[in-house]
């Protein structure tokens, strides 16, 4: 026994100190053969893509923008993409109108050092400034005919309605889908005792909300929430108004007609007079026209007001400022006259194009239609909660039944084709030659004019060529 614990101590104090020298000599041979790799040799790019991006500071969009260009360089190992976003060449978010002029000024110059603008659905803003309507045929690529375009972008897209919208050409993929919709805040709504339907609002239940933050006020002066969030920046609380309107004319043709009808005008008295019941409340904040978008959008979120007029994108703008925050805020269905309303603010719409005197014409076209994938559609889904003009193994955004996917889902499904892409305009209203003509919402919704009065001076204005006589509204 006595042997045995001998020989097993010995043979401890002679093997413990060997394989421990073994494990560290492995360790210093694996040390040293670490200090001895080579460096992988830089991939040599051939050719670089210049593309002016989108998205900036819009949370996941931002990072859906960076991913297409990451993934694109990693499987195509010879281009370079150079992404910039407009923000860092030329775009100022207190002049909305910067991306239209500096596409206006790529046009009209006749030379880009960009091989992808971002043209972001304005051909008819683009086309007054140049005075010009064939300015995208002759200057922007055309992905009309392209066979790997057409195979993976929806049939509802491939119409001559989209080509009329670019005047006989389709730029680029039409990625973005989008809508526009009534945003709530659950928890000022809850702090003042309402609870706002997302769907199937009527006017009277939109009044009545109103009417009880109004009364909250009353009590609480020192909690000035803002009814309905505007700024001079980019006004967009008519879309409220031109709802209202729609569902009062509920026929999709009547709105679309474009021109001035007994019916169309009537519609619009009684929208007004609808304003004007509101205007009680003082529905927007007595400084609107001091209040930048840019500085104030965060306001939503920090529960300083009850609704606020926007787009989809939205969801992702408010997500990069504050993830948690996001889910106090609900997309709702604008209010009506009458549901369910047959015509909705919803669009989809290219974002970017070539020019035909790009650069690398042809490694951007291939860059493009790279993005018109299932794998990309998903992933625009994903990252937006939005729907996509592109195919995808996925039937809508609605992927897991939150309030922004319900929403985008109940947009898709209820209103098909009957979306208009909207745009604050009295054309809706009057027609095309009266597309700047005031139709006096924001007077009546302030309280400065009565829907009467407002009325009267739009007769007056188009009496003389309509053969309306002005006096006729008085007696409605």
């Amino acid at each position: 026994m006595g042997k045995q614990r001998f020989y097993q101590s010995t043979f401890s104090l002679l093997f413990l100190p060997a394989l421990t020298f073994i494990f560290f000599s492995a360790c210093l041979e694996q040390s040293n053969n670490t200090l001895h790799y080579k460096k992988l040799p830089e991939v040599e790019h051939s050719s670089t893509i210049n593309f002016i991006g989108h998205w900036l500071n819009e949370g996941d969009r931002e990072m859906f923008t960076r991913n297409i260009a990451r993934v694109y360089e990693f499987e195509n190992q010879h281009i370079r993409v150079n992404l910039k976003f407009p923000e860092e060449v030329y775009y100022d978010h207190s002049d909305r109108t910067s991306n239209e002029r500096y596409v206006a000024k790529v046009v009209s110059e006749g030379i880009t050092d960009w091989d992808i603008i971002r043209v972001n659905h304005e051909f008819r803003e683009v086309q007054t400034l140049l005075g010009d309507e064939d300015w995208a045929k002759n200057n922007l690529l055309d992905f009309s005919q392209l066979d790997e375009f057409r195979e993976s972008t929806i049939p509802e897209l491939l119409s001559n309605e989209s080509l009329n919208e670019w005047n006989g050409i389709i730029p680029g993929p039409f990625i973005e889908g989008q809508y526009w919709a009534l945003w709530t805040n659950q928890s000022v709504a809850e702090k003042i005792g309402i609870e706002v339907k997302q769907f199937g609002m009527t006017f009277d239940d939109f009044a009545g909300y109103l009417k009880a933050l109004h009364e909250y006020k009353l009590k609480n002066p020192e909690d000035d929430i803002i009814p309905i969030y505007e700024s001079h920046v980019w006004e967009t609380t008519m879309a409220i108004a031109i709802m209202l309107y729609a569902s009062e004319l509920n026929d999709p043709e009547e709105f679309l007609l474009g021109e001035i009808t007994p019916r169309r005008l009537e519609a619009w008295q009684k929208t007004l007079e609808a304003m004007e019941q509101i205007a009680a409340y003082q529905p927007l904040h007595p400084s609107w026209r001091k209040t930048a978008w840019n500085e104030t959008h965060d306001m939503m979120l920090n529960g300083k007001c009850l609704f606020y007029v926007n787009g989809s994108w939205m969801y992702n703008i408010w997500k990069g400022i504050d993830d948690e925050k996001i889910w106090d805020i609900i997309p709702c269905e604008f209010p009506a006259f009458n549901h369910p309303h047959t015509i909705y603010p919803a669009a989809y719409q290219i974002p970017w194009a070539i020019p035909k005197n790009a650069p690398n014409r042809e490694e951007a076209e291939k860059f493009l239609l790279s993005m018109n994938t299932p794998a990309i559609a998903e992933m625009w889904s994903r990252y937006t909660k939005c729907p996509t003009g592109i195919k995808g193994n996925l039937a809508s955004a609605a992927l897991g039944g939150d309030q922004f996917e319900e929403f985008a889902h109940y947009v898709q499904n209820q209103f098909g084709n009957s979306r208009i892409r909207y745009h604050e305009s009295a054309t809706w209203i009057l027609n095309d030659q009266h597309t700047e003509t005031n139709i006096y919402y924001k007077e009546v919704i302030q309280g400065d004019m009565t829907a009467q009065e407002a009325m009267d001076k739009i007769y007056q204005r188009i009496s003389p060529c309509m053969g309306f006589n002005p006096s006729s509204s008085s007696s409605k």
